[in-house]
């Protein structure tokens, strides 16, 4: 069974030789681990870790055509990604949304409709069939295809595209007094956007498609569910529904508190759940009302275990999620989010090895490879 196959045993909750894992970090944290290992660049280091996954898309927040950035390949393998050059950290993406990129994770700080003269109906989005967007891509596919399970990917999906392009507390004010608007928006999206990038990332040969919009908190949604059942859930269907039409399996990303809403999910054709927070909920509870209709995947935890727990603790966590959420298959085992520069070496590196515990891989072998790749 490779490393494909046994993701999609996972997803059709059979019970399988080990579960499926992946390893999902920063750059700087690929950057610290190449060094550690002694190894020439990053498809050496993912030869090591053996991901099960590989994602060709992206979150689609910068602007790839602007002379300012280099297009590059995510650390894991998987979609692509960019970096700035040294002259600064401030970079407009496609859809007019300025981000600041100088200190760790990027954030928006301008958003193209936020000024109330700005108007819905001269908003141009930008071109989804742009030649060159998917060449990376493609590479991807050749690269891996029938040996790993392979994720299209749409970040920034309904929610966070909106709220990138009107502004987060402008946009929430909006679901309250003009959800008309908003639907409006969130329509364009879909239409002029999502569905041409899943179709062609589709077309290219992905097993399935993922798509990330952070919905809540970590105590609840950032809108009553009833209004989310307005604005996301039947956009959102569509998109699945696309995904289901072209014999994929649809993942979803949302981070937060979504409990309320994670049956609608199930109902509108769910297949894989991430991230799985420890810190929100109870992994084990989700196992039990939902380990049956969905696969789980993430929930090591990422905001206490690996930064400040010991090397004994991350591997303890790892192997009692391994065995009571990969009970009777559905899940796939990764951090509960990516993986950043402060969790100490020594953490990650146990995480490594944990994951090659669980599949009966000696690292050092594994490492001998990687070195000859």
């Amino acid at each position: 069974m490779n490393r494909r196959e046994r993701v999609l045993a996972a997803v059709r909750h059979e019970e399988i030789d080990f579960v499926p894992y992946n390893f999902h970090a920063t750059g700087a944290v690929y950057q610290s681990l190449r060094e550690h290992y002694g190894l020439a660049d990053n498809n050496a280091l993912v030869e090591l870790i053996g991901n099960h996954i590989v994602k060709i898309g992206s979150d689609f927040n910068v602007d790839p055509w602007s002379p300012e950035i280099r297009m590059g390949q995510l650390p894991s393998g998987g979609a692509m990604t960019t970096s700035l050059d040294a002259s600064g950290g401030l970079h407009v993406d496609e859809f007019g949304c300025t981000w600041d990129r100088s200190k760790g994770m990027p954030h928006p700080v301008g958003y193209p409709l936020r000024d109330e003269r700005s108007r819905l109906d001269r908003y141009v989005m930008p071109d989804p069939y742009h030649e060159g967007r998917f060449d990376q891509a493609r590479k991807l596919v050749e690269r891996n295809k029938g040996e790993v399970f392979l994720f299209g990917k749409l970040g920034m999906c309904l929610f966070e595209r909106a709220w990138s392009i009107r502004g987060f507390e402008e946009l929430l004010v909006d679901t309250a007094l003009r959800p008309e608007f908003v639907e409006e928006l969130l329509d364009r999206i879909l239409y002029e956007w999502n569905l041409p990038i899943i179709d062609q990332q589709m077309d290219l040969g992905a097993d399935g498609f993922y798509f990330a919009d952070d919905w809540g908190s970590k105590t609840s949604l950032f809108f009553n569910t009833d209004m989310w059942r307005r604005l996301i859930k039947p956009r959102l269907a569509v998109c699945y529904r696309r995904v289901k039409d072209k014999g994929g399996i649809v993942g979803q990303h949302s981070d937060g508190n979504i409990l309320a809403v994670i049956p609608d999910l199930i109902e509108i054709g769910l297949d894989v759940l991430n991230p799985i927070q420890p810190s929100v909920y109870d992994p084990n509870i989700i196992k039990r009302q939902y380990g049956d209709r969905i696969t789980l995947y993430g929930g090591i935890d990422v905001e206490t275990t690996l930064p400040f727990g010991s090397p004994q603790e991350v591997a303890a966590e790892m192997r009692m999620r391994a065995a009571t959420l990969g009970k009777g298959g559905g899940y796939i085992l990764q951090s509960s989010h990516t993986i950043m520069s402060d969790v100490p070496l020594e953490n990650i590196t146990t995480y490594i090895e944990t994951c090659h515990e669980l599949a009966g891989i000696d690292t050092a072998t594994a490492l001998k490879v990687a070195q000859a790749v």
